[in-house]
């Protein structure tokens, strides 16, 4: 519990800083109105994606990571490094590429049925995508130093570059009148910045600088091996939540806002939980590389007993104050009284999404990133069929679609904690090692 929590506290403090990153441009970006809101969040939905397709590397990189230097083989960690650098850089171009070409009709799907909001759209895509290239170099950087126990290098690179964007911001948005593409700017040169610190740190690590090391395909076969189920996942969750965007469209730009929005408070729990998950699944990699599978276990047991402390926590704090937070990005009443519904149905799934990450982390050190993948896929999907089932017998309410996100989440975490269990125990008895 010690080492996951020390391990863990830099990573959550990373995960909320990402989190302030999100929120202060929100909060500036709400000051201009819920139509910029809109726009922004439309163009989010392709942002995510891209944090998507970097899974097929970034997952991969940082269990193999965790896997050789718990093996004690830094050199192979280190071909690992090089192995992926290159590739993250040549699938973040060709995505920036393809979305720049593509911009204008990616936000149609989303629905917005409003041109003046799409064109804002489509022009902000345009522009916060050429921070693409520095996003996803800054997700794999995390990724590998994680995964070699060096949580403090993300967590002071990433504070840097939100003071950064919190300088910017204002400066941008308002005093030099770019409205959205200033946060935009402010977004591309502070991931730029951190870029660049992330290199430098690199170069100054014994374990991880790939100097003098050659390309090897075959390390690239294995990340790209442990990525393709996440990365699934990943993209297949924004396509999902597309969909279900285009179903709330329905009810105008105001609740588009309010899902954005939401989805930002709801951050709360899952940054704080994620950085358990990136810290779960790098010690119980280790474990799993060093063969010590009571440790192992030890470890998906401490972060069960968290997700259940910080489930708690979050799902009473958005369940009882969900007016006071909300109203912090948006004041307007029809915005504020969905806003309230929103948040008070999350507050119910908080819980069990705590304990998905906590599963999830643990069958990633395990290397088993297809058995998370394929729960949330199956159960992700199902909230576009219940979304529409449940406004047909609820008269067409809004609170439809977030009972139907929220029950989701409470089916994903309930069966990957029951999967993992059933699962290590089948696996402890064939070495008969492990006290469960």
């Amino acid at each position: 519990m010690k080492q996951l929590v020390m391990l863990a506290l830099p990573v959550i403090a990373t995960s909320f800083t990402s989190m302030a990153y999100n929120f202060i441009n929100m909060i500036f970006v709400g000051r201009l109105g819920s139509d910029a809101v809109a726009a922004v969040g439309s163009a989010g939905f392709f942002m995510n994606l891209s944090w998507g397709i970097s899974a097929i590397l970034t997952v991969g990189a940082g269990i193999k990571v965790s896997h050789s230097i718990g093996e004690k083989n830094i050199m192979l960690a280190k071909s690992y490094v090089k192995s992926g650098i290159q590739a993250i850089i040549i699938i973040s171009l060709i995505y920036y590429f393809i979305l720049a070409l593509a911009r204008k009709y990616a936000i149609g799907i989303v629905g917005l049925n409003n041109p003046e909001i799409e064109k804002a759209a489509a022009t902000f895509l345009l522009i916060v995508g050429l921070s693409i290239p520095f996003l996803l170099q800054n997700l794999f950087f995390t990724s590998i130093f994680i995964g070699s126990g060096d949580s403090k290098t993300p967590f002071r690179i990433t504070t840097i570059a939100l003071i950064l964007n919190i300088t910017l911001d204002p400066l941008l948005i308002f005093v030099a009148g770019l409205g959205i593409n200033g946060a935009a700017i402010g977004t591309i040169v502070s991931q730029a910045i951190a870029t660049y610190l992330f290199y430098r740190k690199l170069n100054q690590s014994e374990d991880l600088r790939p100097t003098g090391i050659t390309y090897r395909s075959v390390l690239l076969k294995n990340i790209i091996r442990l990525g393709i189920s996440p990365t699934i996942q990943r993209v297949s969750f924004t396509i999902i939540a597309i969909g279900m965007a285009r179903i709330i469209s329905s009810w105008g730009a105001s609740a588009i806002a309010v899902q954005k929005v939401g989805v930002q408070i709801e951050a709360i729990s899952y940054m704080t939980a994620g950085g358990f998950m990136s810290a779960l699944s790098s010690l119980s990699g280790k474990a799993y590389g060093a063969k010590n599978y009571d440790d192992q276990w030890k470890v998906f047991c401490s972060g069960i007993t968290l997700a259940l402390i910080i489930g708690l926590i979050t799902s009473a704090a958005l369940i009882i104050f969900p007016e006071a937070l909300f109203s912090i990005f948006l004041s307007d009443k029809q915005s504020l009284a969905m806003g309230k519904e929103y948040l008070t149905i999350l507050g119910y799934s908080q819980l069990f999404m705590c304990l998905e990450l906590m599963a999830t982390g643990a069958f990633f050190g395990w290397g088993r990133t297809n058995i998370p993948a394929i729960t949330s896929i199956s159960l992700t999907l199902l909230r576009i069929p219940m979304a529409f089932a449940f406004i047909h017998l609820w008269s067409n309410s809004l609170s439809s679609v977030w009972w139907s996100i929220s029950i989701s989440s409470i089916a994903k975490g309930t069966i990957l904690v029951t999967l993992y269990i059933i699962l290590f125990k089948t696996f402890s008895r064939k070495y008969n090692t492990v006290r469960l």
